[in-house]
């Protein structure tokens, strides 16, 4: 049976670029009716609320969505895993993709495949366009057994950026991370690909009201804490072979 993929989305505002993002992974989805996406909604936000109804109305098994609190922004691809039910594989997305390679699915499947313990990283080249060097992984795409390890599919820390460099530590301290012969492209308004819109300032003030790269370099002791759990779960799933 193939491997359903689920994709974890925080989106706000935005339902023209979700239903864009939306139509590529049809597009070119080698099996879409394996792929599940799973949309957290702020309270406050209408207009996202009404662009998420329109995709869970029009694909009723295949688009779901939650409305909640402003919490903090990497804590919501956690709430929305806890949605899921078949799926192994989890896409942290963003609203901002478009997926350009035709079966991009059937090549993560295939990948995850190959580890006997399923406890990696894989991912897609936004283009190497954007600030990260190309082999950082922008959106990672990662497996069920991550929680079962670390008790998150996300590190629920941070209000703005850096739950993606936090999963490339890991990956990276174990040799577990894979880059795809995946495209997806990054419509970054850095990249004149898009308009610096009021999501895109939210992100920039609460990046600088919480300071997040202090509030990364404070949890250091914490992801030690996790490449050492991932170091002996691979080590015992070895022995257990």
């Amino acid at each position: 049976m193939t491997e359903k993929i689920a994709i974890l989305l925080p989106t706000r505002g935005r339902t023209n670029w979700l239903k864009r993002f939306w139509a590529s992974v049809n597009e070119t989805a080698r099996y879409p009716a394996y792929i599940t996406m799973y949309l957290y909604i702020d309270e406050d936000d209408l207009h996202g609320l009404a662009g998420a109804r329109f995709l869970s109305n029009a694909f009723p098994n295949n688009v779901f969505y939650m409305v909640g609190p402003r919490i903090l922004m990497s804590e919501m691809p956690n709430k929305l895993f806890e949605m899921t039910s078949d799926e192994n594989i989890m896409f942290l997305a963003g609203d901002d993709l478009v997926m350009r390679t035709r079966h991009w699915d059937r090549f993560v499947i295939e990948a995850f495949e190959k580890i006997p313990d399923r406890l990696a990283l894989v991912y897609g080249v936004d283009g190497g366009e954007t600030q990260h060097p190309p082999d950082f992984a922008t959106h990672p795409i990662i497996h069920r057994k991550w929680f079962d390890v670390l008790g998150y599919i996300n590190p629920p820390y941070f209000s703005c950026d850096y739950a993606d460099t936090w999963l490339n530590d890991l990956a990276d301290a174990v040799g577990r991370k894979y880059l795809l012969p995946i495209y997806n492209e990054h419509m970054h308004f850095t990249l004149g690909k898009a308009e610096f819109d009021d999501t895109y300032l939210d992100g920039r003030k609460r990046f600088a009201k919480d300071n997040v790269p202090q509030v990364f370099e404070n949890l250091r002791d914490a992801k030690k804490k996790d490449i050492e759990k991932i170091k002996t779960y691979i080590s015992e799933f070895k022995d257990g072979e």
